[in-house]
């Protein structure tokens, strides 16, 4: 039986978490950056991308498209990847503007951040890229 709705992508990944909007996608999701800013134009201002990057293709596009993701959406960006033989791993959590607030390179962890949402909205305030979308 063929069910309709987010089974099959019909909705984007957006949920509330004490009264903040947050956004998920799957590891593939990395190379489309329109999913993101479709989660962005929903409101979300956290992000987290569980992953499985292999190393061949994780060393040309996990670091590069995670701070990518990130900084064209003024968001904050989990990026969450496999350790492990054959996995890219780094773990990290990227501020929205870029910078790579925490990481895990190769072992296995949980990273916890304080993420200040008073300091990513006047960020966006002080640079509305997002605004000025058309």
């Amino acid at each position: 039986m063929k069910r309709k709705g987010q089974f099959h992508g019909e909705t984007n990944g957006i949920f509330e978490l004490d009264g903040v909007k947050m956004g998920v996608g799957i590891c593939f999701d990395l190379r489309y950056p329109e999913y993101f800013r479709e989660l962005t134009k929903e409101g979300a201002e956290v992000v987290f991308l569980p992953s499985h990057f292999r190393t061949a293709t994780g060393e040309i596009a996990w670091n590069v498209l995670s701070r990518a993701r990130a900084i064209e959406n003024q968001i904050y960006f989990c990026a969450c990847n496999q350790t492990g033989e054959g996995n890219c791993a780094n773990t990290q959590v990227i501020s929205y503007d870029g910078n790579v607030m925490k990481n895990i390179e190769k072992e296995e962890g949980v990273i916890t951040v304080e993420l200040d949402l008073d300091e990513l909205r006047k960020y966006r305030k002080e640079m509305p890229v997002l605004e000025q979308m058309k």
